[in-house]
């Protein structure tokens, strides 16, 4: 049966039925479209009838399955500067690029909750895109399928839990909403200092996860082959903490992470270079186009 026609479909969320919005100071929220403010289905009761046999049966209308959707994504935590991250919007601009979209919505497609799913970690410098595959990923999840997700930086989450030492809260009162979720997206991986508390924390939150079987999402800017950081001008050889980060950012996942955790990244993830050899952001802001590759 052929599909609606082009000019019966909202111009507005392209007949999804949502709009997801870019709320300053705040997470990404999702909304229904003004097309569905009032479900032309059930007219807001919440259920139709559906005819079986010689009689109606009451059945829960789409829209409250889409209420349900719209909620979840909201509780993922998605940044502001990425709300509009999807499959579709993703440049892929090179065969590496395509290649790493295919993995994560190959994932996101796939992904049951009934049976153990190996993640993916996404590697490369700066403004390559990783951020917005793994956004992307769990947007599709709780968008399209109903699948809960969380999205968290790890040196926001380190905060966060040091925070809390402040306020009588243990790190399991932090990391325990994180433990039972269905698809954890880590963003932002050795980017902290490398301590071992930091460590720590780390391997936990990973080796619980790991445990239940369930799957964990990692973006980085640490590479697994060892490369040369170039010194910038007037920067890297001016200050203690510049030529800090110019040794960190030389060195290998494996040897920002340790080789107990790059041993458990491994087992839970399959590893995916995303690297154009440049800043894409950079490269956008000097053309005047737009594509949101953090």
């Amino acid at each position: 049966m052929p599909g609606p026609s082009e000019s019966t479909v909202c111009p507005s969320c392209r007949g999804a039925g949502y709009l997801v919005e870019q709320v300053l100071g705040s997470a990404a929220r999702a909304r229904r479209c003004s097309c569905q403010s009032e479900c032309p289905r059930c007219h807001e009761t919440g259920f139709v009838l559906i005819a079986a046999g010689a009689s109606n049966v009451a059945q829960t209308c789409s829209c409250r399955h889409l209420d349900e959707r719209i909620a979840l994504f909201n509780q993922v935590g998605i940044p502001a500067a990425v709300a509009n991250a999807s499959f579709e919007s993703f440049g892929a601009w090179s065969p590496q690029a395509m290649q790493a979209k295919t993995v994560a919505e190959d994932f996101a497609r796939k992904f049951r909750r009934d049976q153990p799913t190996k993640g993916f970690l996404l590697y490369g410098r700066p403004g390559a895109g990783k951020t917005h595959l793994i956004v992307a990923t769990l947007r599709y999840l709780a968008l399209e399928k109903g699948m809960g997700g969380r999205y968290v930086e790890f040196m926001l989450l380190l905060s966060d839990i040091k925070a809390g030492f402040d306020g009588g809260r243990s790190h399991m009162d932090i990391l325990r909403p994180l433990l039972s979720v269905p698809v954890l997206a880590i963003d932002e991986l050795g980017k902290e200092r490398g301590t071992e508390w930091e460590r720590s924390m780390l391997d936990e939150l990973i080796s619980r996860r790991f445990n239940s079987g369930l799957a964990t999402l990692f973006a980085t800017n640490y590479f697994l082959e060892p490369r040369v950081v170039p010194e910038q001008p007037g920067g890297y050889r001016n200050t203690k903490s510049a030529d800090f980060q110019r040794e960190a950012e030389s060195m290998t996942l494996s040897q920002r992470m340790g080789d107990r955790i790059f041993s458990r990244l491994n087992e839970m993830c399959t590893f995916v270079k995303l690297d154009p050899g440049m800043d894409l952001r950079k490269d956008r802001a000097g053309s005047g186009s737009f594509w949101n590759g953090r």
